[in-house]
């Protein structure tokens, strides 16, 4: 082979191995950018398995000593998973853990229900948006107390 020949192989070669590891880390990319991710409570997680609408019978979901006054309590049972809060001493409320702008699952942080995926933040007093993207408040659900249990339904 001539000198030319090895010379335009190896540039070649570079060539493929800098282009198919372009394409790796693209595809790495837009995989991150996806509008669905499997994590942990503590991140956002998919709600493919979450039913955002309310239980279809009163599901016991906490006890109510669970539930900070003034705080939120992210509730899972079954495929449910509500967020409960406590506005005033005794008074509970419960809405839907799914953000209203994409279906991520929301979290609590500071006594605020925020959103994972684009910083949606919900009010606990009455699931209102406090800050955007989300286009609506979260759905709120009804709540009893049955003794020292809250029930959503």
């Amino acid at each position: 082979m001539s000198e030319n020949s090895e010379q335009l192989a190896r540039l070649f070669n570079r060539r493929a191995a800098l282009g198919g590891a372009g394409l790796g880390a693209a595809a790495i990319t837009l995989a991150g950018c996806g509008s669905t991710s499997e994590q942990s409570n503590s991140g956002g997680s998919s709600s493919s398995d979450i039913d955002p609408r309310a239980p279809q019978e009163p599901t016991d979901v906490a006890a109510a000593s669970d539930v900070p006054v003034g705080g939120v309590y992210k509730a899972t049972a079954g495929n449910t998973t509500v967020m409960v809060t406590q506005p005033e001493k005794g008074n509970f409320k419960a809405f839907s853990a799914v953000c209203t702008h994409q279906g991520c699952i929301v979290n609590v942080q500071d006594s605020v229900m925020v959103c994972p995926c684009h910083g949606a933040k919900y009010s606990p007093k009455d699931g209102s948006v406090t800050a955007g993207p989300a286009p609506k408040a979260l759905p709120e659900f009804k709540v009893q107390k049955q003794g020292e249990r809250l029930i959503v339904s």
